[in-house]
């Protein structure tokens, strides 16, 4: 006969098996950029709608800030009501962070970008970073990205 124990144990172990590979179909396809004289690494998906502009400072060691850019059209105050950007490894949805954002609004383009720093989120950026080096797939302001080759990218800065 199995106890309570067993079975819960069974059923979080079937969750750790089955939670990569149900979150990496909804992954974007995505490939990392390294521009080593901006200290800088730049997203490209595969729906072009969105980029992540990572920005650096000692040669990679420190994440200092992130740009959101979104390429969809917005707006203007739901662009300046955007304050907060969550972000979490799929792999551990409870670890889920939020950071704090800034935002300009291109009013000839329509659209919004969100800069996130590193002053104004604690040690957050630093936990945004790991899960990246984990080679996880990270949920970062709403969208699925493959920490694959993302490493690869920050050793070419």
């Amino acid at each position: 006969m199995l106890n309570r124990t067993t079975v819960i144990s069974t059923f979080l172990l079937s969750l750790s098996l089955i939670a990569p590979t149900a979150f990496a179909g909804t992954t974007q396809h995505n490939s990392y950029q390294a521009l080593p004289d901006q200290n800088e690494i730049v997203t490209k998906t595969d729906f072009g709608n969105q980029t992540y502009v990572f920005h650096f400072t000692d040669n990679g060691q420190n994440l200092s800030s992130i740009d959101f850019l979104d390429h969809m059209e917005t707006q203007a105050t739901a662009c300046r009501n955007w304050l907060y950007v969550p972000a979490f490894s799929n792999l551990n949805v409870a670890d889920e962070i939020v950071l704090r954002v800034s935002t300009n609004y291109d009013p000839t383009t329509h659209n919004c970008t969100a800069h996130a720093y590193a002053g104004n989120n604690a040690g957050n950026m630093d936990k945004v970073l790991t899960f990246f080096q984990k080679k996880e797939y990270v949920d970062i302001a709403g969208f699925n990205l493959s920490a694959h080759g993302f490493t690869a990218a920050v050793e070419e800065l």
